[in-house]
């Protein structure tokens, strides 16, 4: 039987002073980690979602509106009033 064993140097690990950054082996070979493009998209479609989310009582705060908002304009002398289109 076969044993492989990972020898690495301690002084590589090891900080200088304790507010240096712990460095940790990484391997960033794609072929180990097959699974990443689809991770990366996952993250950027829940990023979305939670962004669109965020978004809605916004919309919904508006009286008069159903589906979306097209058109915007403020009042350049009162900045309380904000008249909306759809």
């Amino acid at each position: 039987m076969k044993v492989k064993a990972l020898s690495r140097s301690t002084a590589d690990y090891t900080r200088e002073t304790k507010s240096d950054i712990q460095r940790l082996p990484r391997n960033v070979d794609p072929a180990l980690h097959p699974l990443e493009r689809a991770r990366e998209y996952k993250r950027a479609l829940n990023a979305a979602k939670v962004e669109r989310m965020l978004a809605k009582p916004f919309l919904a705060s508006l009286t008069g509106h159903i589906d979306g908002i097209y058109s915007m304009a403020k009042n350049p002398w009162d900045l309380d009033q904000v008249i909306t289109g759809s």
